[in-house]
């Protein structure tokens, strides 16, 4: 069993799949995150260095700019690690995919339940 997800870990295969899911996810995630920041509701932002930047630089251009440099870094981590390190980083990126899914999940929740506020603005929460 332990030989099985040894091999496993170590599939390059698998690591470009978590890369794409990734990817995937993170475009994901600005989108969900633009829908419950925009215009400039940055307290909705959980994440206090994204939320930092987001008011830095604005809503669009700060998300753009905070998945560009950690786009950059993870990059530059698999150029230096992809090919020792398989099973390591497939570990990370699956761990990242399960935590940026659960955060994609979340914000278009967020952003259901401020839509929904919006369209019935005589209730009373």
């Amino acid at each position: 069993m332990l030989n099985m997800l040894k091999r496993i870990g170590d599939c390059h295969p698998l690591l470009v799949g978590q890369l794409l899911v990734f990817l995937v996810l993170n475009v994901l995630d600005g989108h969900s995150t633009w829908k419950v920041v925009k215009p400039d509701h940055y307290y909705r932002e959980k994440n206090p260095l994204a939320r930092w930047v987001l008011r830095k630089f604005g809503a669009l251009r700060g998300i753009v700019l905070f998945k560009a440099v950690l786009l950059l870094i993870l990059g530059g981590i698999l150029t230096v690690y992809g090919k020792k390190e398989t099973r390591s980083l497939n570990a990370m990126f699956g761990v990242a995919n399960l935590l940026f899914l659960g955060v994609v999940i979340n914000n278009y929740r967020v952003h259901k339940k401020i839509n929904s506020k919006r369209s019935k603005p005589w209730e009373i929460s």
